[in-house]
């Protein structure tokens, strides 16, 4: 019985391996103590979780708009003011920090929405 937890238990593991095979940072803002001084930079708290990545394109406007948008999903409820990608972050340089546009819920899954750049279709 043991040996069959243990047997599930890796199986979930190399599941989520394969549901979230990409890697992101969860930036949370830190409190800062001099937020009107003239080299102000936000500073960010940093969380790396398992993440399933994908390039989308979106319609959030009301007008039709479509965007191009990465949607970046994480297993579990999470929080964050920003995200850092693996491969592109750099802690400390603001640069490399996404700002996220929409947080969705979902049952046990969190999705972050990064918007891009604007979709130019049929040369508008």
């Amino acid at each position: 019985m043991a040996n069959l937890i243990l047997l599930v238990a890796l199986l979930r593991l190399v599941g989520d391996n394969m549901r979230y095979p990409d890697k992101v940072y969860l930036l949370t803002k830190l409190p800062d103590d001099d937020p009107s001084g003239l080299n102000h930079q936000v500073s960010y708290q940093s969380q790396v979780v398992p993440a399933n990545m994908q390039q989308v394109n979106l319609t959030f406007a009301p007008n039709g708009t479509v965007y191009n948008a990465t949607v970046i999903r994480v297993y579990g409820r999470y929080q964050a003011d920003a995200i850092g990608l693996d491969g592109e972050y750099v802690e400390g340089v603001n640069d490399t920090v996404h700002e996220i546009q929409k947080v969705s819920q979902h049952d046990k899954q969190t999705a972050f929405y990064i918007i891009h750049n604007e979709v130019i279709l049929h040369g508008e």
